[in-house]
């Protein structure tokens, strides 16, 4: 009887258990591009400079690997040119924008404003023998900011020896001091972005399955004690 009882117990959680991770796989985002793409139809084998003053990085043709032309290194992942056609990527610097030049006329644009350093799940639209051509990344070559040079001390700065450290402003003074910064141009990074959306479910879902392992074993110990 007991053995019977083990028996039907284990079942049951093996069929919790299976829920749990139905539950999990359905409430975890699946990972897509984070801009929607341009359709292009275009048979005169388009390039970046036919959509902005952008340099060209082509990768021809395309698949895993790593990429540059010595300014844009790029990493190209999970390439597959089978349905569902697609790739992954990441930048050494920012791009403006992806182009998936399909082996018919049927292409995407992916355009990112701000620029960004990776995507997810990128292609051709879709269609029989749509495959992938070749990619080309569209970049702007004069990215580097130069730096604004100090400006020059005022007479009064320069016979206190160099510049005065300025007075808090009413709202910093409050405060106790200058607020830090907030840095201007950061890009978050869109190839894990969506991974952090789904901590929160994968976290329930192991909470979830340690309780009912937890009561599982508590619950046949007491059985052995009755015995």
């Amino acid at each position: 009887m007991s053995a019977l009882r083990a028996r039907t117990g284990l079942r049951t959680l093996l069929g919790l258990l299976a829920a749990l991770g139905l539950l999990a796989a359905l409430t975890m985002p699946a990972l897509g591009a984070s801009v929607e793409p341009t359709p292009i139809s275009d048979d005169n084998n388009p390039t970046c400079s036919n959509f902005g003053d952008w340099t060209e990085l082509k990768v021809d043709p395309p698949g895993n690997g790593t990429f540059t032309d010595g300014t844009l290194s790029v990493t190209i992942t999970n390439f597959t040119n089978s349905d569902p056609k697609g790739f992954d990527w990441t930048s050494n610097i920012g791009v403006d924008a992806v182009l998936v030049k399909a082996g018919s006329d049927k292409h995407n644009l992916y355009v990112y404003n701000p620029e960004s350093t990776g995507d997810t799940d990128l292609g051709p639209q879709d269609g029989q023998g749509n495959g992938i051509s070749h990619i080309s990344f569209c970049y702007d070559a004069g990215d580097e900011s130069t730096p604004t040079p100090s400006p020059s001390p005022t007479p009064r700065e320069s016979e206190l020896g160099g510049n005065p450290t300025p007075s808090p402003t009413p709202r910093e003074s409050e405060l106790g001091g200058n607020p830090t910064p907030t840095p201007e141009g950061e890009v978050p990074d869109t190839a894990t972005a969506g991974l952090a959306d789904q901590v929160p479910a994968l976290v329930l879902s192991l909470v979830l399955v340690g309780s009912l392992a937890t009561l599982f074993f508590v619950r046949m110990a007491g059985q052995r004690r009755q015995i």
